[in-house]
């Protein structure tokens, strides 16, 4: 082969080489075009979501959030007071709720993935008060430690069901003992097999006890050394979670610095019970809580005669029972929304006391959710007090006290 054959033979394949180059570089093209996939508009949701999740997630950013809830309503009552035969009766109705107008927002400010400071302030009964205040520290998956002004883990009710969204009822059962408190504490959780169980304990300023032997809250700058201690523990047995029981107890000095009570201590106890489940059409759901109070024997004051003293078995029992039916598995939207419930309670406190007697309160509720977190209620609630006499302090006229009364409450959580 001469020169010149050779040159073009070589020009030829160059041609070639290009022209295959070419035609792999529009096959590749054309492939990467087809294997390109569009996110639909649920999965870019879903991704926007977990970006969110992500950012709140990165150490040292802060976010905020207001919550809440609030109550509105109206009262009408009738009191009847029977003192030795005599009969006097007393009609009010009053704008605002059953017991008193709340609205109650809550801040929630968190810093990172371990710290939570929440504050609720409270607008109700004519008065500005402070619902709770406290930091937690995520210490552990399965632990939550906490300080500041915070509801004490006693029984479920005031913790978990006092809310005006959540309880059934316009009105609280009649007798539950403590409340909110100054201290520090720590919850969790952890798996029991198939079963669940939690705790939650605190260490706080405590109760103080009063010149006729009723217990009440300690005010933060006059709190003694000694302390009170709290604690429950819950158990969910069924790995559905519908059913949860509960144990609680509270103990601490009640002296509060006033000598003639120093070894005066209080022990406190409460048994709960909580059960939520559909059974189809219909949820049904019980609650109920036993509360008992004892304070060490002591010597009180008499009335009547302050040179004299008196004693009494300083024995309190309070509880409550509630049971509500919900048709959810109706097809009518609104029969489907509408909630029959009824409760009852009562409340004893220690005979040959000044404050002894016992109260019984009956409640009927119809309820209607326009969703999951707002409701229109109606309770017709029955009470009635009947005291304990006690000659020696001068309490020896049965008195009787019946209240019936209307409530129309609306309530929302924000």
């Amino acid at each position: 082969m001469n020169v010149k054959s050779w040159i073009f033979e070589i020009m030829k394949m160059k041609k070639l080489l290009f022209t295959m180059a070419f035609a792999g570089m529009l096959l590749f093209e054309a492939t990467a075009q087809q294997t390109v996939v569009k996110i639909d508009t649920t999965t870019e949701t879903r991704i926007s979501k977990l970006e969110k999740q992500v950012s709140l997630s990165k150490p040292g950013i802060s976010r905020l959030v207001i919550v809440g809830l609030t109550t509105f309503g109206y009262e009408s009552d009738r009191t009847t007071t029977n003192t030795a035969g005599v009969n006097q009766t007393v009609k009010t109705s009053a704008m605002g709720n059953a017991d008193n107008y709340e609205f109650s927002p809550m801040f929630l400010f968190r810093q990172g993935k371990k710290v939570l400071l929440e504050f609720e302030p409270s607008f109700n009964n004519d008065g500005l008060s402070v619902n709770w205040a406290n930091i937690s520290y995520f210490a552990l998956p399965n632990m939550i430690v906490r300080g500041g002004y915070f509801t004490l883990p006693f029984g479920m009710y005031n913790k978990k069901l006092a809310a005006g969204w959540i309880n059934k009822m316009a009105t609280d059962p009649i007798g539950l003992p403590t409340g909110s408190d100054y201290g520090v504490g720590a919850s969790g959780g952890l798996h029991l097999g198939s079963m669940k169980w939690n705790y939650d304990v605190s260490v706080t300023n405590g109760l103080a006890l009063m010149a006729n032997g009723q217990l009440q809250s300690i005010n933060l700058n006059s709190a003694s050394r000694s302390k009170a201690f709290t604690g429950r523990l819950g158990i969910l047995p069924f790995s559905n979670n519908s059913l949860e029981m509960g144990v609680s107890g509270m103990t601490g000095n009640v002296a509060n610095g006033n000598t003639q009570f120093q070894n005066a201590q209080s022990y406190l106890y409460a048994f709960d019970f909580n059960y939520v489940k559909n059974f189809n059409p219909i949820q049904l759901n019980f609650k109920s809580q036993y509360n008992v109070t004892d304070i060490s024997s002591q010597n009180y004051v008499n009335p009547v005669d302050t040179t004299k003293q008196y004693t009494f078995s300083n024995h309190t029992t309070s509880g409550y029972a509630q049971l509500a039916i919900r048709p959810i598995g109706l097809q009518n939207k609104i029969l489907k929304n509408v909630e029959f419930a009824f409760r009852c309670a009562n409340f004893i406190t220690p005979d040959r006391s000044s404050f002894g007697g016992k109260t019984t309160q009956i409640d009927y509720g119809v309820n209607y959710w326009i969703n999951w977190r707002t409701v229109v209620r109606v309770t017709y609630e029955m009470m009635d007090f009947k005291n304990s006499i006690n000659a020696d302090i001068g309490n020896n006229t049965l008195t009787e006290t019946k209240k019936n009364a209307l409530h129309i409450q609306f309530s929302i959580q924000l």
